[in-house]
């Protein structure tokens, strides 16, 4: 089949534009992974770069005749919320493509939005309130220690430790700098105490639940970290420094099923299409708290999805082909 990948711009190396592997920072992106096993399973998967023009990149899409489009767009000139409009593009003209469409990517995207929703439908999700730029009045109050986000970022961007606050000053400090240098709201939102658990889904009408992986923070009475910040998931070597490590989640039965009950809850109430991560606490009480949810998670081989398919049979290239089933059964 002909399935070309629709990717950001700037992740396109000016020294590999094929993805083929030159470089170990391109055999080391979900791109080429993805690429890879497109074409190890045997089908045509030219690259195509979405941007700088969008109408241009959508025409070119539409000339190749595609059989389906497999959409790893992230964002448009940086801008994360626009990677709902791509999907929305590509419906206007009538293209298949994998992935969750305009309304999940949008809905999900919008954190404050997204809370509201899910406790509407008795999820337990943090307390919380935000703050929109250019104001400095708290909506709410919430005991500390309290965690400060910004409402629109994924992948931690913008987390760190010091998103962790456990007094006025900081509280306002931290909400300054995301208002500042982000230029969105911030979620100030109770910390939650527990275990932190990723469940990776596939499907549409009948949904699997991978095996949950968990992250476990080694030295946090030494003062590392106890929540996954940018620098947890993207450095490795501060990982290695503070102990902190990625592996399956050892649960108990009946805790494991109502995990994976929970998730699949989730992504049908936000309409999440063919594969999708559902972040979620377990505390030592045994309450399941949602944290976040990600319609386009990281499907490079390695990375948590990846290593649950992995778990229960379902090597890098097999998950691929999956999602590709996925999504064309969606189209009918």
């Amino acid at each position: 089949m002909l399935i070309p990948a629709l990717i950001d711009l700037e992740t396109i190396p000016a020294d590999d534009p094929g993805f083929e592997g030159k470089s170990d920072a391109v055999r080391e992106s979900m791109e080429f992974h993805v690429i890879a096993s497109l074409q190890e399973l045997g089908h045509d998967c030219p690259v195509v770069p979405f941007g700088p023009d969008p109408l241009k990149t959508l025409y070119e899409i539409q000339g190749l005749k595609p059989d389906l489009v497999f959409n790893l767009t992230e964002h448009f000139h940086g801008d994360r919320r626009q990677d709902a409009h791509i999907a929305g593009m590509l419906e206007l003209l009538g293209l298949r493509y994998t992935g969750s469409g305009p309304d999940a990517l949008m809905l999900c995207r919008d954190k404050i939005l997204c809370k509201r929703l899910l406790g509407h439908h008795r999820i337990h999700v943090p307390r919380f309130y935000s703050v929109p730029v250019g104001k400095k009045k708290l909506r709410g109050k919430l005991p500390f220690p309290m965690i400060v986000k910004p409402a629109w970022e994924d992948g931690s961007d913008g987390i760190s430790i010091s998103s962790i606050v456990d007094q006025e000053s900081d509280l306002y400090h931290r909400i300054g700098m995301i208002h500042d240098r982000m230029k969105q709201p911030a979620i100030c939102e109770e910390y939650i105490e527990g275990r932190e658990l990723y469940v990776g889904l596939l499907g549409n009408e009948r949904l699997t639940a991978l095996p949950a992986r968990e992250i476990r923070f080694g030295r946090t009475g030494e003062g590392g970290p106890s929540i996954a910040t940018s620098r947890v998931k993207w450095d490795e070597a501060y990982r290695d420094k503070w102990h902190i490590t990625y592996d399956h989640a050892d649960l108990p039965a009946d805790e494991e099923r109502k995990v994976a009950h929970l998730s699949k809850r989730i992504m049908r109430i936000l309409q999440i299409r063919d594969y999708g991560r559902i972040d979620l606490r377990v505390t030592p009480q045994g309450q399941i708290v949602f944290l976040e949810a990600n319609p386009n998670p990281n499907i490079c081989a390695g990375e948590d999805i990846a290593e649950a398919a992995e778990r229960i049979g379902i090597g890098h290239t097999e998950l691929i082909q999956r999602i590709v089933n996925i999504a064309l059964k969606r189209y009918g």
